[in-house]
């Protein structure tokens, strides 16, 4: 979001900032991107990132102008560029959205490739019925049965 918004705000000829507005621009933007952590609902991060567009352009109008706001209340007074905003706010977080899932079913299918397969799981009674035959065989060898006499060997 500040690689972003640093090339879009040189681009429309708001100037680019110096190290100390990308700082404060990077510091906004780790803010936004720590609070949609922290909420984690798909439906909170448009909201932020739409919260997140005036502190972002403050941070790069207040930089690029040498320290003075002058320019930075052109987001409220300019109908065209408080669209803009909007429009990338949504934009990106709906790529943002799209990008977390894809990385989800990735890794799931890497995890799936790359993992042995488990050891096939017995039933409960199928268990138990392992465990009554292997009690019968260890009796008595040669008997007919776990109630018939010792046969001798």
């Amino acid at each position: 979001m500040a690689v972003l918004a640093i090339a879009a705000h040189g681009i429309a000829g708001g100037g680019y900032p110096d190290s100390a507005g990308s700082t404060l621009l990077l510091l906004v933007s780790a803010a936004i991107g720590a609070s949609a952590a922290v909420l984690h609902s798909p439906g909170t991060l448009p909201v932020l990132m739409v919260l997140g567009q005036p502190a972002c352009h403050l941070a790069l109008s207040g930089a690029a102008h040498h320290g003075h706001v002058s320019g930075a209340m052109d987001f409220v007074n300019d109908g065209v560029m408080l669209a803009a905003h909007a429009v990338a706010a949504v934009l990106f977080a709906v790529l943002i959205l799209a990008a977390e899932r894809l990385y989800g079913l990735v890794s799931q299918a890497v995890r799936a490739v790359l993992t042995r397969p488990a050891a096939p799981v017995i039933g409960r009674a199928a268990a138990r019925w392992a465990a009554v035959a292997e009690s019968l065989g260890r009796l008595a060898v040669g008997a007919n049965g776990s109630r018939a006499p010792p046969v001798a060997a």
